[in-house]
């Protein structure tokens, strides 16, 4: 009797039961989340950084009106000259000068930001005020203060 022969192994891997590993990639799926996802970061990281802008300018707004104001009342001294500052309403210009002339600087506060109205700050040749004055500066980020009191002290609102 003869034995019958066997068949060689095959030299190839059998395939897998089910669904097999992936060979890479991602599905369409996994990047419509991961997008939308990346899409509402961006949109909240955006929106922080605009009211912060805002907030800073406002800031910086009033520590340069406050800045200016000094620099009006120690020029007044220096001179021995009336100065004034003049705002306009709703305007982010507005005007340092020497009342004789001579001086006159057009100074621009940071963008977005505005006096609520118009004021006029004189300073005499002694540099004291003709009054007290509340200087309030606006934006989308609130207000913020620059004053100057009747015997002239200069203060700025903090944060």
């Amino acid at each position: 009797m003869k034995r019958p022969r066997r068949k060689a192994a095959s030299l190839r891997p059998a395939a897998p039961a089910g669904p097999g590993p992936r060979e890479g990639g991602f599905t369409i799926l996994e990047m419509v989340i991961v997008l939308a996802i990346m899409s509402i970061l961006v949109t909240l990281s955006f929106t922080h950084w605009r009211n912060y802008t805002a907030q800073q300018r406002l800031r910086y707004g009033a520590i340069q009106m406050a800045s200016n104001l000094r620099e009006a009342e120690e020029r007044a001294k220096a001179e021995r000259s009336q100065y004034t500052v003049t705002l306009t309403g709703a305007s982010s210009s507005y005007v340092i000068a020497r009342s004789g002339g001579g001086f006159l600087e057009n100074a621009t506060l940071p963008t977005g930001v505005t006096p609520q109205t118009a004021d006029t700050v004189t300073f005499s040749a002694f540099g004291v005020p003709d009054a007290a004055h509340t200087i309030t500066l606006q934006s989308t980020a609130g207000t913020r203060t620059a004053s100057v009191n009747a015997s002239g002290a200069i203060a700025y609102q903090g944060p």
